[in-house]
């Protein structure tokens, strides 16, 4: 049975244990990770000047860099994505570009266009307004690099990227052990009524198993 992409990240069932950057080992290679401590609620909107809201999804956000330094990842991009919680499959991602506008709305809201068509808005409203913040200045410092958004600079190709610095370790003596930790590692028919991705999936699949009552 086929599953919606899942990335390669795992989250914590409760409470959320995000809000931090990395480069899991877990994950693409040259791929930083940023995972919003909060849950969000994402809006769609067919038209930016008198926007009406419709909900489509509830999941972590997730900020990814592509540094564009592997084969499969040739491309230096900032990709956002809503990923469900428990089972990290992906809900919905677009790319960050020049002509997203990603700004802060209102009260621990955001929005930004969609890259496909920038005539439309999507809207995130988050459950914590620090992880709201959190998200907001990550984002702007990744957008205020032209490379990132797919702006060209003069003499960019005489100069080396400058890369990142890798992020500060924790002592292992601050670290405590899991608390209410939940490790996914699969997922079947019984998950259905769990999973918002199960439900829409199974829908759609032609071949997907009945229960023995309707056989």
């Amino acid at each position: 049975m086929r599953t919606p992409n899942k990335i390669q990240l795992q989250f914590a069932g409760s409470p959320i244990h995000c809000g931090k950057i990395t480069r899991g080992a877990d994950f693409e290679k040259f791929t930083w990770v940023f995972v919003c401590s909060s849950l969000a609620n994402l809006y769609y909107s067919d038209s930016s000047n008198e926007p009406s809201w419709v909900l489509q999804y509830t999941g972590i956000p997730v900020v990814l860099l592509d540094t564009g330094e592997t084969r499969s990842r040739n491309k230096r991009r900032i990709q956002i994505l809503l990923a469900e919680r428990g089972s990290c499959f992906k809900l919905w991602q677009d790319t960050i570009d020049n002509l997203s506008s990603y700004k802060v709305a209102g009260h621990a809201f955001h929005t930004m266009f969609l890259s496909s068509d920038h005539r439309k808005i999507i809207g995130l409203s988050f459950d914590c307004d620090q992880a709201a913040h959190e998200m907001w200045l990550h984002v702007e410092r990744l957008t205020s690099c032209p490379e990132n958004i797919s702006l060209s600079v003069p003499g960019a190709k005489s100069k080396k990227v400058k890369k990142l610095p890798p992020p500060r370790l924790p002592e292992k003596s601050t670290i405590s052990q899991p608390c209410c930790f939940q490790h996914v590692t699969s997922v079947d028919l019984n998950d259905k009524a769990r999973y918002f991705s199960m439900q829409t999936l199974l829908s759609v699949l032609p071949n997907a198993e009945r229960p023995s009552s309707e056989l």
